[in-house]
């Protein structure tokens, strides 16, 4: 099931992340400003933010197994919309339709996990699955214009082979999938319950502050760093390789730092990751070269590993539990995903006013240093 988990997350991943590795030419063929691009970046968080309550309650009401073949049609979906854009709206439309398909994905899986894994086994699942979407990043990101858009020719029939790979993994799923036995109990309610208690959870709402910070450094920095990186004079081929080094060196971030916090405890761990993310972010404003290249794999390294471990927080608190991680994920994402838009969005704008994406870097590091106040209140 951990296997199937991450496939169904690196098929996220790959869509996710291939509109940043194809930004360049859909901007030249649809004649979409920086702004606008950043506007397409943030439209599936936006939808996303709204879906993530009801498709919580879907993914706690149907189970596993239907939710997330239904969210990975949707992802598959989004793939094929993007292929036949034909300028900023109907683009804006294909990628909002992965707001729909992307909360159940990224709710249900955390089920999977609470469902199935229990005690340290289940902080360090948490790390295991989540590479999925970043190792899908990688993939995107260091492929696609090195390999897969030379082989194909155009970024349309790029985007419909995405779409035809997310369709594979949701059929995949589909055949092999389990819902996972009941839940252990210690979440205190279902449905309109469930919601109730995890609203009026202090603990909870700490949790989704922090995470709010991983979404925005996450969608604005990763979707954006091929630009900038462009923006230092590489080609769009080097700068993919580039861009995919914080995928790969957050692979083993998310596994290694879980296995660290669960010894040494996951707060000052937090804490930790946040600070060296917010110093990562300002050097890449101003390296270049080898410091460079290391800068974003310490970047990748240290952000990869923020989601898990908010996340089995939030699985291990007792109002949560198995039986309403679908609820409490969604109130997670559906905030999460504000940042998540609002982080593209803000560096698209701040790079059209100033003509560089430093503002919008020191801007991303100084809301990553707000949140060591939330982080000092967690529970460890």
């Amino acid at each position: 099931m951990l296997a199937l988990a991450w496939s169904v997350y690196f098929g996220f991943g790959v869509v996710s992340a291939s509109l940043a590795a194809l930004i360049t030419p859909i901007r030249s063929d649809l004649s979409l400003s920086y702004a606008q691009a950043g506007l397409v970046f943030g439209a599936w968080q936006l939808v996303y933010i709204v879906v993530s309550y009801p498709a919580g309650l879907f993914v706690d009401r149907v189970g596993t197994r239907r939710a997330l073949t239904l969210g990975a049609l949707l992802v598959a979906a989004s793939a094929y919309g993007r292929a036949i854009a034909i300028d900023f709206p109907t683009l804006f439309a294909a990628v909002a339709l992965f707001g729909c398909g992307g909360p159940i994905v990224s709710i249900g899986l955390p089920k999977v996990v609470a469902g199935w894994f229990t005690g340290r086994p289940r902080a360090v699942a948490s790390g295991i699955y989540t590479t999925g979407s970043t190792s899908g990043n990688v993939v995107a990101l260091a492929a696609t214009n090195a390999l897969i858009l030379p082989l194909l020719g155009s970024w349309r029939l790029t985007c419909t082979a995405y779409g035809v790979l997310a369709t594979a993994i949701a059929v995949g799923w589909w055949l092999l999938a389990r819902d996972p036995p009941p839940a252990d109990g210690r979440g205190r309610h279902d449905g309109p319950g469930a919601w109730r208690t995890v609203v009026q959870t202090r603990a909870v709402w700490l949790v989704v502050v922090v995470g709010f910070t991983g979404f925005m450094i996450g969608h604005g920095f990763r979707n954006w760093l091929p630009q900038i990186l462009e923006s230092k004079g590489l080609s769009p081929a080097d700068a993919g390789y580039l861009a995919a080094l914080p995928g790969v060196s957050s692979i083993f971030g998310s596994i290694l730092i879980a296995r660290l916090a669960a010894r040494v405890g996951r707060k000052p761990v937090v804490a930790t990751l946040l600070l060296v993310v917010a110093a990562s972010l300002l050097a890449v404003s101003v390296l270049d070269g080898p410091a460079l290249v290391l800068i974003l794999v310490v970047q990748g390294f240290c952000a990869g590993a923020i989601l898990p471990l908010l996340l089995s927080m939030l699985m291990d608190l007792r109002e949560v539990g198995a039986s309403a991680m679908g609820t409490a994920a969604g109130m997670y994402f559906a905030f999460g995903e504000i940042g998540g838009f609002a982080g593209p969005a803000l560096m698209g704008l701040l790079k059209d006013l100033t003509g560089a994406f430093t503002t919008g870097l020191v801007l991303l590091a100084g809301i990553t240093l707000v949140m060591l106040l939330p982080t000092s209140l967690l529970r460890r």
